[in-house]
Protein backbone atom coordinates (compact mmCIF):
# COMPACT_ATOMS: atom_id res chain seq x y z
CA UNK A 1 0.00 0.00 0.00
CA UNK A 2 1.32 3.47 -0.85
CA UNK A 3 1.87 6.28 1.66
CA UNK A 4 -1.50 7.92 0.94
CA UNK A 5 -3.29 4.61 1.41
CA UNK A 6 -1.60 4.00 4.76
CA UNK A 7 -2.47 7.48 5.95
CA UNK A 8 -6.10 7.05 4.85
CA UNK A 9 -6.29 3.81 6.84
CA UNK A 10 -4.99 5.67 9.88
CA UNK A 11 -7.53 8.46 9.32
CA UNK A 12 -10.34 5.90 9.12
CA UNK A 13 -9.14 4.26 12.33
CA UNK A 14 -9.08 7.59 14.17
CA UNK A 15 -12.60 8.37 12.98
CA UNK A 16 -13.86 5.00 14.22
CA UNK A 17 -12.24 5.73 17.59
CA UNK A 18 -13.81 9.19 17.66
CA UNK A 19 -17.26 7.74 17.06
CA UNK A 20 -16.77 5.11 19.77
CA UNK A 21 -15.60 7.72 22.29
CA UNK A 22 -18.47 10.02 21.32
CA UNK A 23 -20.97 7.23 21.98
CA UNK A 24 -19.35 6.75 25.42
CA UNK A 25 -19.80 10.51 26.06
CA UNK A 26 -16.05 11.05 26.20
CA UNK A 27 -16.30 14.25 24.21
CA UNK A 28 -12.79 15.68 24.65
CA UNK A 29 -11.19 12.44 23.53
CA UNK A 30 -13.68 12.10 20.66
CA UNK A 31 -12.76 15.59 19.47
CA UNK A 32 -9.07 14.77 19.60
CA UNK A 33 -9.48 11.56 17.59
CA UNK A 34 -11.75 13.30 15.05
CA UNK A 35 -9.16 16.02 14.53
CA UNK A 36 -6.42 13.42 14.06
CA UNK A 37 -8.55 11.75 11.42
CA UNK A 38 -8.54 15.07 9.55
CA UNK A 39 -4.81 15.49 10.13
CA UNK A 40 -3.99 12.06 8.67
CA UNK A 41 -6.41 12.68 5.79
CA UNK A 42 -4.66 15.95 4.98
CA UNK A 43 -1.26 14.26 5.18
CA UNK A 44 -2.53 11.58 2.78
CA UNK A 45 -3.54 14.22 0.26
CA UNK A 46 -0.23 16.07 0.63
CA UNK A 47 1.69 12.81 0.21
CA UNK A 48 0.31 12.51 -3.33
CA UNK A 49 2.63 15.44 -4.12
CA UNK A 50 5.50 14.16 -1.98
CA UNK A 51 4.92 16.86 0.62
CA UNK A 52 5.50 15.77 4.22
CA UNK A 53 5.20 18.71 6.65
CA UNK A 54 6.64 18.20 10.12
CA UNK A 55 4.03 20.17 12.10
CA UNK A 56 0.27 20.41 12.34
CA UNK A 57 0.40 24.05 11.25
CA UNK A 58 2.64 23.02 8.35
CA UNK A 59 0.09 20.45 7.19
CA UNK A 60 -2.66 23.08 7.18
CA UNK A 61 -0.47 25.70 5.48
CA UNK A 62 0.63 23.29 2.74
CA UNK A 63 -2.92 22.09 2.23
CA UNK A 64 -3.91 25.69 1.55
CA UNK A 65 -1.00 26.35 -0.81
CA UNK A 66 -1.16 23.11 -2.76
CA UNK A 67 -4.85 22.31 -2.94
CA UNK A 68 -7.07 25.23 -1.92
CA UNK A 69 -5.13 27.89 -3.81
CA UNK A 70 -5.22 25.70 -6.92
CA UNK A 71 -8.97 25.13 -6.56
CA UNK A 72 -8.66 21.38 -6.03
CA UNK A 73 -10.46 21.52 -2.70
CA UNK A 74 -12.82 24.14 -1.29
CA UNK A 75 -11.66 26.67 1.29
CA UNK A 76 -14.37 25.29 3.61
CA UNK A 77 -12.14 22.27 4.26
CA UNK A 78 -9.14 24.40 5.18
CA UNK A 79 -11.30 26.33 7.64
CA UNK A 80 -12.74 23.06 8.99
CA UNK A 81 -9.34 21.54 9.76
CA UNK A 82 -8.07 24.83 11.23
CA UNK A 83 -11.10 25.09 13.49
CA UNK A 84 -10.86 21.43 14.48
CA UNK A 85 -7.18 21.91 15.34
CA UNK A 86 -7.97 24.80 17.66
CA UNK A 87 -10.77 22.84 19.34
CA UNK A 88 -8.51 19.77 19.63
CA UNK A 89 -5.87 21.83 21.41
CA UNK A 90 -8.47 22.91 23.98
CA UNK A 91 -9.65 19.31 24.28
CA UNK A 92 -6.14 17.95 24.81
CA UNK A 93 -4.58 20.74 26.87
CA UNK A 94 -7.41 22.78 28.35
CA UNK A 95 -8.25 22.13 31.96
CA UNK A 96 -11.71 22.56 33.37
CA UNK A 97 -13.64 22.90 30.13
CA UNK A 98 -16.21 20.24 29.40
CA UNK A 99 -17.20 19.86 25.79
CA UNK A 100 -20.83 19.37 24.90
CA UNK A 101 -22.44 16.66 22.83
CA UNK A 102 -23.03 19.23 20.07
CA UNK A 103 -19.42 20.45 20.00
CA UNK A 104 -18.05 16.93 19.71
CA UNK A 105 -20.66 16.00 17.13
CA UNK A 106 -19.74 18.97 14.94
CA UNK A 107 -16.02 18.06 14.92
CA UNK A 108 -16.86 14.46 14.05
CA UNK A 109 -19.08 15.69 11.20
CA UNK A 110 -16.21 17.92 9.96
CA UNK A 111 -13.97 14.87 10.09
CA UNK A 112 -16.37 12.63 8.17
CA UNK A 113 -16.81 15.22 5.42
CA UNK A 114 -13.09 15.93 5.31
CA UNK A 115 -12.14 12.26 4.97
CA UNK A 116 -14.72 11.78 2.22
CA UNK A 117 -13.42 14.83 0.35
CA UNK A 118 -9.82 13.64 0.60
CA UNK A 119 -10.66 10.17 -0.67
CA UNK A 120 -12.50 11.70 -3.63
CA UNK A 121 -9.67 14.15 -4.36
CA UNK A 122 -7.05 11.38 -4.27
CA UNK A 123 -9.17 9.28 -6.61
CA UNK A 124 -9.56 12.19 -9.04
CA UNK A 125 -5.87 13.09 -8.91
CA UNK A 126 -4.96 9.46 -9.48
CA UNK A 127 -7.22 9.20 -12.53
CA UNK A 128 -5.72 12.42 -13.94
CA UNK A 129 -2.26 10.84 -13.65
CA UNK A 130 -3.54 7.73 -15.37
CA UNK A 131 -3.16 5.57 -12.28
Amino acid sequence: MDEAGLLIKEAESKLISATFLFEKRMYSDAISRAYYSMHYSARALLSTRNIFPKTHKGVIAQLGLEFVKEGIIEEYYLKAISTAREIRERADYGIGYEFTHEEAESVIEYSERFLGMVKEAIKELSSMKGG
